[in-house]
C-alpha cells in the first residue's frame, strides 16, 4: 500500500511541476511518466519476473533498478540536448545584442563632430 501511495505521490508531484511551468512537457515529462508507470508496474511480482526473465537477469528485483537506471540516463541524456540547444540559442543572442550595441557605438563616434 505505501507503495502505491509513494507513486502517486510521485505522479501528482510531477502534474503540478508541469502545471506551474517547472518542468517542460517536451523534454522530460515522457521520461517521468515512463518511471511513474514502471513504480506501479513494479509491485507486480509478475511483472518483475517476467521483466527478469526477459533481460536473463536471475536475481528478479534487479530488473527494475536496470530499466529504473536506463531510464534515468534517457532523462539526463534529453535534459542535456535541451540545456545545449539552449545556450546556443542564448550565445546567438549575445552576439546579435553585441553587434547591434557596436554599430550603436560606431554610429556614435562618427555622428561626434
Amino acid at each position: 500500500m505505501i507503495k502505491i501511495a509513494v507513486m502517486l505521490g510521485v505522479g501528482i508531484l510531477l502534474l503540478l511541476l508541469v502545471r506551474k511551468d517547472v518542468i517542460q512537457i517536451d523534454l522530460s515529462f515522457p521520461w517521468f511518466a515512463a518511471i511513474v508507470m514502471l513504480g506501479f508496474a513494479s509491485t507486480s511480482p509478475a511483472f518483475v519476473a517476467w521483466l527478469a526473465g526477459m533481460l536473463g537477469i536471475v536475481f528478479a528485483p534487479l530488473a527494475v533498478v536496470f530499466l529504473v537506471i536506463f531510464l534515468m540516463l534517457g532523462i539526463i541524456v534529453v535534459l542535456t540536448i535541451g540545456l545545449t540547444r539552449v545556450r546556443r540559442r542564448q550565445i546567438r543572442i549575445i552576439r546579435h545584442l553585441a553587434a547591434l550595441e557596436l554599430a550603436a557605438a560606431e554610429r556614435r563616434l562618427t555622428a561626434r563632430p
